[in-house]
Order: structure tokens, then C-alpha cells, then sequence
């Protein structure tokens, strides 16, 4: 079985993206697929048409030069077409049985076009729906033309594909609502490859005592800081700490465009003290930093995208022996059993996540009990082989 992976882009570009997809295809290497992979347009940070990135080699494509670039929406039909003659030569060069496209929908709709020339099948996997990011980042507002017209192109791509994946049951649920027959659909969930996250039972030292943390409890969120990720309510839960307790401390590990107006809420609350922004850190080096906490912390707001979608970073901490405070939105509910492989609390609320710490914080057994069963939880189900193991029978199907 061989299958074109087209992304939108990729390693070494770090992120939950291009590391998702990068474990996908190490993984169906490991079951016996052979895989070549395509980036597309948008992905410009790259030094040669074809990169080995530790033994997975991508291919390249080239930015469009048409001035019809900077015209809204005949733009996505250019980048369809520049992303379909590339798509072209690599299913000429490499003649795969499967074209397996990744969000965002024009990477499916690029290789349909290819796909019915040279009746290869093409699946489509769904990571989150366009518009609703496009609305989170401020690109459009639910509702708008520009939302309708974004909704209007990724029904279409569900359509013309032969099969739609998508990381979750959420995601699934809605893609039913626009009548897309069930049948069709199947879920490739979102995993961790343990061998890359060792359970820390003992604190990096040398960063306690950098930043002052020893005898602290620590509350630590590692990831980009977006609006919807809702580290303002771990503030403002900090806020109603502080009054009754001085030993607990929130560690923020990551950087984002929600920086500027965090660090300005610790400073209006007079929190410097109880709160300390590390910056973005190294990939290599990120363990370390999860060794300090005592509680992973992942507040999401409760929005139509964290509703649906399930992130990657609660599965990451619970690989690495750390429990897991969370709201209880729909992505972290199929990832979260509450008192068993971590902690939910009601979404939107800093009191409710400021009583939930205080709740759980002292008690040792109980954290370290919840840690071991979030650890077998990822071990022996949300690992990347069992995700990989999804996709064979459905290629299988469809090249029948």
C-alpha cells in the first residue's frame, strides 16, 4: 500500500500540526505502508524541494507568483490549482494508491481534482473546522459571508472525497449534522509516542531553583497562548489563591498572542509573586520544565472549536506522569474521565478551577493515582500505532 500524505506543512517546524503528521506517517511506516508526503504552498520555511527530516523525506511546493494571489477567495481557486499540478507530479512520480489530505480543505480539494484524472481514492482528515479557527483568530465572525463562504468550500470537499477522518468524536458528530453519511466517516484520535515523553517523578533542580520555586506547589500550563486556551481564568484563579495560600505558584511555559494581555492582568493583580512567564523553550528541553509541576492546568474557554476538537497537550502531560486539571469542554471530556485520569472543572469559571487546586493540590495519593491511570490511559490506547492502525482498512476499502 502506498500513500501521498499532502499537508499543509511540516517538520521541523514544531507544532501539535506537523508533529501529528509526522507520527502518523512514521507509524503507518511501522504496519507496512509506504508513505511519500507533499507540503503545500503555504509552507514557505524551507530550504531545498525535498527535506530528510530524520528519515522522512517531504516534498516541496513552490509559491504561487500569480498577482491573482491578493485577490479574496479567486485566490483559493489559484491555490487549489498551483497545489494541484504539484500534487500531479508527485502521483506521476511516486503512482500511490491512496492520496490521503489533511485539513485545512483545500489540500482535498487540490488532489481530487487529481484523484478523478488518475482514479486514485483520496481521504480527507479533518484536524478542525476552518471557519471556526478563521472566527478564533479574528480572520472573520461566525456567521459572515466570509464564514459562510469558508463552510461552503469544506462541504464540498467532504463531499468529493471518497472517505473523511478526523481526530475526534466531536468533529465526527458535527460532520454527520451536514449530512455526510456516517459510513464514510471514521476517527484516527489523537495520541502521544510514549518513547518520546519519560514519566519525571523528580524535579529538574537547577530550574527550581531559578525560578524560586522550591517548596512551592506548582500549577504549569506548557503550550502557545491563544485567547481560547483561557489562562486568563488560571490568573484569575491565582488571584483567589493567593489570598489563603502562599506556597502555590502558576508556571507558564510557551508564548502566543495572548502574551502581552496576560502579563498585563498579573501586573493589575499583583500577582508577579505568584505567577512567572518562562517564554517559549526548546523542544528537547520541555521536559524539564513539566518536571516542576506538581498539576497540569488547561483551562479552555468553552467555544464552538474547543467543544469539538481535542487537543494534544493534556495526552503529552499524562505521558509524562503529571495529573491533569481541565474544563470540561467536549474535547477534554473524550480525553479526560474526572477523578480518574485527571480533573475537570466547569468551563469559564475561576472559581470553580480555584476551589478544584485547592481541592486536589495536597492530596499526594490521590494526584499520584490519577497520574498512573492517565499514564496507562495513553499506554494503552491513545498511542500512536493504535491512530495508525485506523487508516489501513479504510485505504484498503477504498483501493479494492
Amino acid at each position: 500500500m502506498k500513500v501521498l500524505h499532502v499537508l499543509e506543512y511540516s517538520r521541523p517546524n514544531i507544532s501539535g500540526y506537523s508533529l501529528r503528521s509526522d507520527a502518523i506517517i512514521r507509524h503507518q511506516r511501522k504496519i507496512g505502508i509506504t508513505t511519500n508526503q507533499l507540503t503545500s504552498q503555504r509552507y514557505q520555511d524551507f530550504k531545498a524541494m525535498e527535506e530528510d527530516v530524520d528519515g522522512v523525506v517531504y516534498l516541496r511546493t513552490e509559491e504561487s507568483t500569480s498577482v491573482l494571489t491578493k485577490i479574496p477567495f479567486i485566490n483559493y481557486l489559484l491555490h487549489i490549482n498551483h497545489l494541484a499540478k504539484r500534487i500531479e507530479k508527485a502521483v506521476l512520480a511516486d503512482k500511490p494508491d491512496v492520496i490521503q489530505t489533511h485539513s485545512p480543505m483545500f489540500n482535498a480539494l487540490a488532489a481530487v481534482k487529481v484523484g478523478k484524472k488518475y482514479n486514485i481514492p483520496v481521504t480527507y482528515e479533518v484536524r478542525a473546522l476552518w471557519e471556526d479557527a478563521a472566527v478564533d483568530t479574528g480572520k472573520t465572525t461566525e456567521g459572515s459571508f466570509k464564514y459562510r463562504m469558508i463552510k461552503a468550500i469544506e462541504q464540498s470537499a467532504f463531499e468529493k472525497v471518497d472517505a473523511v477522518s478526523c481526530i475526534c468524536e466531536g468533529l465526527k458528530a458535527d460532520i454527520i449534522k451536514r449530512n455526510i453519511p456516517e459510513s464514510k466517516i471514521f476517527v484516527t484520535p489523537n495520541a502521544v509516542d510514549i518513547s518520546n515523553f519519560l514519566p519525571s517523578h523528580q524535579r529538574d533542580t537547577e530550574l527550581e531553583q531559578a525560578f524560586n520555586l522550591s517548596g512551592k506547589k506548582v500549577i504549569a500550563f506548557v503550550g502557545t497562548f491563544f485567547k481560547y486556551e483561557g489562562l486568563s481564568y488560571a490568573i484569575e484563579a491565582m488571584e483567589i489563591i493567593a489570598k489563603t495560600r502562599d506556597d502555590i505558584h502558576l508556571l507558564l511555559v510557551g508564548a502566543g498572542n495572548e502574551l502581552d494581555n496576560l502579563k498585563q492582568q498579573v501586573n493589575q493583580a499583583n500577582l508577579e509573586q505568584s505567577v512567572t512567564f518562562v517564554g517559549r523553550v526548546p523542544f528537547e528541553q520541555v521536559s524539564r520544565y513539566y518536571s516542576l509541576a506538581d498539576v497540569m492546568v488547561f483551562p479552555r474557554e468553552s467555544i464552538r472549536l474547543t467543544e469539538l476538537v481535542t487537543p494534544l497537550k493534556p495526552l503529552e502531560s499524562m505521558a509524562q506522569f503529571k495529573p491533569v486539571i481541565a474544563s470540561d469542554i467536549g474535547g477534554h471530556r473524550e480525553l479526560i474521565a474526572d477523578g480518574k485520569t485527571g480533573f475537570l472543572f466547569e468551563a469559564d469559571n475561576a472559581s470553580a478551577l480555584a476551589s478544584k487546586i485547592i481541592d486536589v493540590i495536597d492530596d499526594k495519593a490521590l494526584l499520584e493515582k490519577v497520574s498512573e491511570q492517565g499514564l496507562v490511559f495513553v499506554r494503552e490506547e491513545r498511542n500512536w500505532l493504535n491512530t495508525a492502525k485506523q487508516y489501513l482498512p479504510v485505504y484498503e476499502r477504498l483501493t479494492q
